[in-house]
């Protein structure tokens, strides 16, 4: 079994209850929306700082590239909506807890895509920097090239697991902080 698969396998759970979370925010409405960009924006940019800082070689060669943090706050900023507090993040720990949080990262990228189709549908003139990041470059494929380039021991293994459940776990509490509002 790949790296992919078994933290897929393994994270099964999580990311179904963070899509459950994520879905509840109303795209279609204006506060659903700002909701939604909010619930991301405490927990994205300081994921991605504490990424920064660690060792290049532990990072997909184009991470500058895939950091969403600016886009996510450029969308804040149009709206006039002011960045919440970073949710209290703690940095993946090693290497192998990076590769479980990118992974989540780079997974999150994906929805994306879907959700933006529905905003542009419901409010076409929405600020979407966030979630048309990287559009029509190969994020997903490179990133999944860069992920079975990994060699994790089952320790490592497990340490990669942790990361991911560690990110989703963020996520799902930024999602119940946001509470997403009805209508």
């Amino acid at each position: 079994m790949n790296l992919r698969t078994t933290l897929r396998a393994a994270t099964r759970q999580d990311h179904d209850r963070v899509d459950q979370l994520g879905g509840a925010f109303d795209l279609a409405q204006p506060k659903g929306y700002e909701a939604f960009l909010l619930a991301h924006a405490a927990v994205l940019p300081p994921l991605e700082a504490a990424l920064d800082a660690a060792p290049s070689q532990d990072l997909p060669a184009d991470w500058p590239e895939r950091r969403r943090a600016a886009a996510l706050l450029a969308d804040l900023a149009e709206l006039g909506l002011a960045p919440p507090a970073p949710s209290p993040i703690a940095a993946p720990a090693d290497a192998a807890e990076r590769v479980g949080a990118l992974y989540v990262l780079e997974g999150s990228r994906l929805g994306g895509t879907l959700l933006r189709r529905r905003l542009a549908e419901a409010q076409p003139g929405a600020p979407s920097a966030y979630l048309t990041h990287g559009e029509g470059a190969p994020l997903w494929r490179t990133f999944l090239a860069w992920l079975d380039s990994r060699a994790l021991d089952p320790a490592q293994t497990h340490a990669a697991i942790e990361g991911a459940r560690g990110v989703f776990a963020a996520f799902e509490a930024g999602f119940k902080t946001a509470v997403p509002p009805v209508g």
